[in-house]
This record gives C-alpha cells, structure tokens and sequence, in this order.
C-alpha cells in the first residue's frame, strides 16, 4: 500500500540530496515571541500562524544535521534588506532556495510577498506562485472557480464589509452556515459561534465580524460530518496526492457540529486517523480529486485541501492551502510516519520539489 507515493517521495528526496551542496537554504520565518512590530487583531491574533521557537529548531536542526548551508531569518523584512544591499547575494555563491512561513501583519496577501519577492529576482522559492498564493487565500474566489469547474463546493455567499450582500444574494432563511473571514487561515476569527441557523438578525452579526477584522465575510452552508485533509505534492512535470488525513476531536472521528477552530487548531487539540479506515473508497477518491483540483489551482511543491464530508458520503471543499504548515504536527508528517518515513525526508521533499521548478524559473 502507498508504493505509488513512496516512490514518487524518494525522487524528490534523491534529487534534493544530489544537489544539495550547491544550495543555501533561507528560512523566512515568523516565531512566536521573536518576529515583532506587526499589526494584528484584537481578538484571534495572526500569531496563530507563527510557528514557536522550538517548532523552528526543528525544522532548522533538520536541514542543518542533514548537511545543508542553511541560514534564518525572523522578519522578511530582514531578508529582503540583506539581500538588495547584497549581504546575502554577493557572500553566499550558493543557489538560494527560500522556505517561508506566515507572514507578519493582517494585509490581505501578505503571504505573496516573499514568493513575489522571489519570483522578481529568479530565487527559487518552495511556495506557489504569488497570484496563486493570494487566489487561494481569498474563499470565494476560489469557490466560484471550482464551482464553474464543477468541482464539489458548499453553496456559498459573500458579505461586502462595503456593499454588504453582493449580487443582493444571501442564504435562504433557516439555512444552516458558518461565517468565515474571507482571507485569512489557521481559523482566525472562527469560533463555534460562527455556526448559526441563518435568518435575517444574523446580518447583524455578520457586520460586526466584518468591521472586527476589517474584511469580508464568506457564508458557507455547513456541512455536519467529517472531516479530511489530503497533502498533495506537485512537481514542474507530475502531481501525487497523499492519503486523506481524518481529523478527530476528542477521540471523537466523526465530528458532527464540531469544527477546527480558532483555540482547538491554534492549541492542537486535534488528532489525525487514516481515512481509508473509516471509508476506504471515498478516501481513495478524494485523492484523485484532490490532484485534479491543485492542478487546477496551480498549486506548487506542497499543498493541501480540506473537505468536509456529510452523512451521505458527499465531499465538498472547504480549504486551499497553498503554503501548509510542515512542523511535526501537522499533517505532512503524520502521514511520512506512516509511510516509515522521517522528518528529515518531508523537508527533502520540499528542497527536491522546489529544485524540479529550477529550469522554469
């Protein structure tokens, strides 16, 4: 079981290794309690999506023991200085390849910057493009996209903090949903309370959310169920999913009303199950589906798709990430270990992954 991706991992991994002597890895890395003056909300702070200090030794210790020049950096600010003042470019004549994680602030496509940066000055960078990082971070561009794709998507609606409900459409009364910030991650702003039965004081609601977080509202029908994340890996010439990562929360594998929010995410109060042991042929759908949909995306190297799934069977897409989270506890790992695989060989991943893009950039 796994041999298709097994084999398609070890490539990467083998490529990353043949090359990496010629390479100066830079992490561009937000740390909690390190990377500082950022603007942020009052309540769901973005340090959510920072990763803690010893969440970067680890990832720093990896690629350092694993015999690459590496070098870090806590603020892009800082990395983008010492490279137009050629600190780093004329000093270090190895091939620059750029890991970044959150960036700093509450701008909406903040997290383009370092692979736009990137993308401007031929640096090779493990992240998606910067018109697909900022596309995927916005819901409902994306859900109007799959949907016009015909890709499964929960019906949806958008609240203009501006224009309020755009094309005057909004969801039907007695509707159950779930209202999201519309282009942020790591479940900001999203509590249990954002999962209402729709009528017309719930726009009350939805106009103090928006003024909160200075942005607009997705409204989503809420699917009861579970839930899966499906790690993809997607190189300049081919595309492998890995298996639907489940999602439980307190032991419980089918959540029903519960959702990943912004304290059981940010505080990791979750854990992940093999899928295919709970619905073996959906599991081994969803990866197909989940390779058609980040093909379509233009998602790069590493990515990943969120589904929640009803009692009937029925899959719909509720996250793109274009940029996951690759510390221990997330998802990338849980599932290398499962393949016999180490922490070392998902960072080796992403190097080989980043490097098959070279001859495109």
């Amino acid at each position: 079981m796994y041999q298709k991706q097994r084999e398609f991992v070890r490539k990467y991994i083998d490529y990353a290794h043949k090359n990496k002597e010629k390479l100066l890895i830079i992490l561009v890395m937000n740390v909690k309690g390190v990377t500082n003056n950022f603007n942020d909300y009052s309540q769901s702070s973005v340090i959510s999506e920072y990763y803690s200090y010893s969440q970067y030794e680890e990832i720093f210790n990896t690629i350092k023991f694993n015999d690459y020049s590496v070098k870090c950096y806590f603020d892009e600010n800082d990395f983008i200085a010492d490279y137009e003042s050629g600190i780093i470019r004329n000093n270090y004549p190895r091939k620059m390849l750029v890991i970044n994680s959150a960036q700093k602030g509450i701008g909406i496509g903040r997290k383009s910057l370092i692979p736009a940066f990137c993308q401007l000055h031929n640096i090779l960078c493990a992240s998606s493009d910067p018109y697909t990082v900022s596309f995927a971070r916005n819901k409902f561009h994306w859900y109007c996209f799959l949907k016009e794709m015909g890709f499964p998507v929960c019906p949806s609606w958008y609240f203009s903090k501006r224009d309020g409900w755009i094309a005057k459409k909004c969801p039907p009364i007695g509707e159950t949903v779930i209202l999201k910030v519309n282009s942020e991650s790591s479940s900001i702003g999203l509590t249990h309370s954002n999962i209402v039965e729709y009528n017309l004081t719930t726009d009350t609601f939805i106009i103090e959310m928006s003024k909160k977080f200075n942005q607009d509202v997705i409204v989503e029908k809420f699917i009861s169920g579970f839930e899966t994340e499906v790690p993809v890996l997607i190189s300049a010439t081919e595309c492998c999913s890995l298996f639907p990562a489940g999602i439980s929360i307190e032991n419980n594998k089918c959540l029903g009303n519960k959702i990943l929010d912004y304290d059981i995410r940010g505080n990791h109060k979750f854990k992940h199950y093999n899928f295919h042991e709970i619905k073996p042929e959906l599991a081994a759908s969803l990866e197909y589906l989940t390779e058609d949909i980040a093909t379509a995306i233009g998602i790069k190297n590493m990515g990943r798709i969120d589904y929640r799934i009803d009692s009937m069977g029925n899959a719909y897409v509720t996250d793109i990430a274009t940029n996951p989270h690759i510390t221990k506890s997330m998802t990338f790992y849980y599932e290398y270990q499962e393949f016999g695989l180490t922490y070392a060989d998902v960072l080796d991943t992403l190097i080989g992954l980043t490097l098959s893009w070279e001859s495109l950039c």
